[in-house]
């Protein structure tokens, strides 16, 4: 066992609009503590391994794919968490635990970061859990949508505002059926041909798969209809990340009042709107946080497949004719009572958010990083950092560069630039910056880029 001096933590972000402003604001939290923070475009910073300070990763999924980039860190000398992205939102523990949980992923890890008991108690009934703590943090997600973070966003509100108007804003989780490559769309092609038959778990597979894309067809068909009911309103349909926005363009042709638009934090975009419709989407409970009028679209209902956080947070429809009329009470100003009431909403809230209530989430984690930094490293014997060595070379040097120029491919460099767009260090300064004045501190953090859309922060003395 050799001490860890380094106290340096490593945040890589997959999707900017999703997770930059809260690790960001995580950042903050931990270079307040001393430690140096490098937070920044997951592909970039897993490309820099092995040149980057040896310190804690922060890995942000739990999947097979995501156990070797985890895998490769923790054998090049750092010690590794994680916490799961997705893991606030999801239909049952079994599924959870088929879809987002991996034995290889589990294994490589020294501790756990999760949302709320929910997702912990569903981590730890999973067969290749190991028994490594698991703090109930939740996540810095949420900490951005408490009042005194709220004004992060004022700004770009007014300018939605100002841009859009009055809007409804639709917004889509249906990459596993209609993602931004068509070849990638797991679910929808299990539906198709034989494939279905030799699948593990393709009871549950196969019945996420019919009823995603159910849910897909009834929301494409809900766009053209909204957009006639309210034609001084504009319509906003929000796009996963990962989805594909030929079949939103096709729902919305020769509908004026439709955009079809993915940029930046989904936040602002939650606070200037009139409206916010969903099904079993994580912006389902942001809206909720945010006190908006949020309506949770449910034309077919699957206890196995539907989200019970978010739907039970918002006003659920059954119908088209149900939403219409819904939507057009709240546009009205007579917004319709929310069937759910404080008590059931408090117990609904606390069991899968540890921290929306009390202290931030991203105080309790720094507060963590900064007590595992004190802690022995484990040792890493001359073998396992030949191996990680050798996965961190292949990777940086010889597979990404092929696959950047790859059509189709999840590593092709305009699907990157799609995921994280160019972010320059007056960006990330100015971010800081209303951060600091917000929350009356991180006064002497400084901001440094240290590769391209990667970013370095720290305290200055």
């Amino acid at each position: 066992m050799s001490l860890n001096v380094t106290e340096t933590i490593i945040l890589p972000c997959e999707t900017k609009s999703r997770e930059f402003d809260a690790k960001l604001l995580l950042a903050c939290f931990i270079a307040e503590k001393g430690l140096k923070v490098i937070v920044g475009a997951k592909k970039v910073i897993d490309g820099l391994a092995l040149s980057l300070p040896k310190g804690i990763y922060i890995g942000k999924s739990l999947t097979a794919k995501s156990a070797t980039v985890l895998s490769m860190f923790r054998r090049l000398g750092y010690t590794v968490v994680a916490w799961d992205e997705e893991g606030l939102v999801w239909a049952t523990p079994e599924l959870y635990q088929l879809t987002k949980l991996d034995s290889s992923a589990l294994k490589e890890l020294e501790g756990l970061f999760a949302w709320g008991e929910a997702n912990a108690s569903a981590i730890r009934a999973h067969p290749g859990f190991s028994n490594i703590p698991i703090y109930l943090t939740g996540n810095p997600r949420t900490d951005l949508l408490r009042p005194k973070l709220r004004g992060l966003f004022a700004r770009e509100v007014e300018q939605l505002n100002r841009r859009y108007g009055r809007f409804i804003l639709i917004n889509t989780n249906f990459s596993r059926v209609n993602h931004y490559y068509a070849n990638e769309s797991h679910l929808l092609n299990q539906l198709k041909g034989s494939e279905a038959e030799n699948l593990i778990g393709n009871g549950l597979k196969i019945g996420l798969a019919r009823h995603k894309k159910q849910l897909f067809d009834h929301f494409v068909e809900a766009v053209p209809r909204l957009a006639d009911r309210f034609p001084e309103t504009n319509i906003i349909v929000r796009p996963h990340p990962y989805e594909n926005h030929h079949a939103w363009h096709e729902a919305a042709s020769h509908k004026q009042n439709v955009k079809i638009i993915y940029e930046g934090n989904v936040v602002p975009w939650l606070m200037a709107a009139e409206a916010v419709i969903h099904n079993s989407c994580t912006t389902g409970v942001e809206s909720f946080l945010l006190d908006k009028m949020v309506f949770a679209y449910c034309p077919v209902k699957s206890d196995a497949f539907d989200h019970a956080l978010p739907n039970g947070l918002s006003m659920q429809c059954t119908s088209l004719q149900q939403l219409v009329e819904k939507v057009a009470d709240s546009l009205r100003e007579t917004p319709p009572t929310n069937a759910i009431n404080q008590v059931q909403y408090h117990d609904l809230v606390k069991r899968h958010l540890a921290s929306f209530e009390s202290e931030f989430a991203s105080e309790r984690i720094a507060q963590i990083l900064q007590e595992l930094c004190r802690k022995p490293r484990r040792q890493i014997s001359a073998l396992s950092r030949m191996v990680g060595v050798g996965t961190a070379c292949w990777r940086s040097f010889v597979k990404k560069r092929i696959e950047r120029v790859i059509p189709n491919h999840r590593n092709n460099k305009n699907y990157l630039n799609h995921l994280f767009p160019m972010t320059s260090l007056e960006e990330v300064e100015n971010k800081v910056n209303q951060m600091s004045l917000l929350l009356d501190r991180f006064q002497r953090l400084h901001v440094n880029s240290i590769a391209e859309n990667v970013f370095q922060i720290e305290t200055k003395y």
